[in-house]
């Protein structure tokens, strides 16, 4: 059966996601279901990043498309001032996190527009902090910290949500309908 993102109904997005087992990070299991949400965040057209529970699975792993962050970084190279942010050094793969842990989180904090692949055609406006760190692991089982600012750091406080059982429409301050689809964050 192959998997789908689930919708905003769905009972496994309220969950507290489980932390996956080390031994179990490189088993077929994980490493078939890391691909699966590869290749599901590849067809979104909008889609920056995707959480196991929005696939049916309540487990703490999220992933970050690196082909998203890579033209956002390159956007910023062309100073183009809409993606001017600061994204820091991004690498064009997908980026997998095993159980993350947000490590440190700034005090200030920013409203973003953001949509959610499990929240069709819904925007909203977040505050969330600044800056953040994640350590977690990788899909090697290898550990890891990397520090955002701006989109980056709005994405790992979205998707950390998501294994929190916490949809943006919970945080947002507005709501509104949208024609287009949405992204994660």
């Amino acid at each position: 059966m192959a998997r789908e993102i689930v919708q905003k109904d769905a009972a496994v997005l309220r969950a507290i996601a489980q932390e996956i087992p080390k031994e179990d990070i490189g088993s077929s299991s994980v490493r078939a279901l890391v691909k699966d949400m590869k290749a599901l965040l590849a067809k979104e057209k909008y889609g920056v990043a995707l959480a196991a529970p929005q696939v049916g699975e309540s487990v703490r792993l999220f992933i970050v498309a690196g082909s998203a962050l890579a033209k956002r970084s390159k956007a910023m190279k062309n100073g183009k001032e809409e993606d001017a942010e600061d994204m820091g050094t991004i690498p064009a793969e997908d980026q997998v996190y095993i159980n993350p842990k947000l490590s440190k989180l700034s005090r200030t904090k920013k409203e973003k527009h953001e949509g959610c692949l499990s929240v069709r055609g819904k925007w909203g406006m977040v505050a969330r902090a600044e800056k953040a760190s994640v350590r977690a692991l990788d899909e090697n089982g290898k550990a890891f910290t990397r520090g955002a600012s701006g989109l980056l750091a709005h994405i790992f406080q979205h998707e950390m949500d998501h294994l929190n059982g916490i949809l943006y429409t919970d945080k947002a301050k507005e709501l509104y309908d949208d024609t287009d689809e949405p992204s994660d964050v």
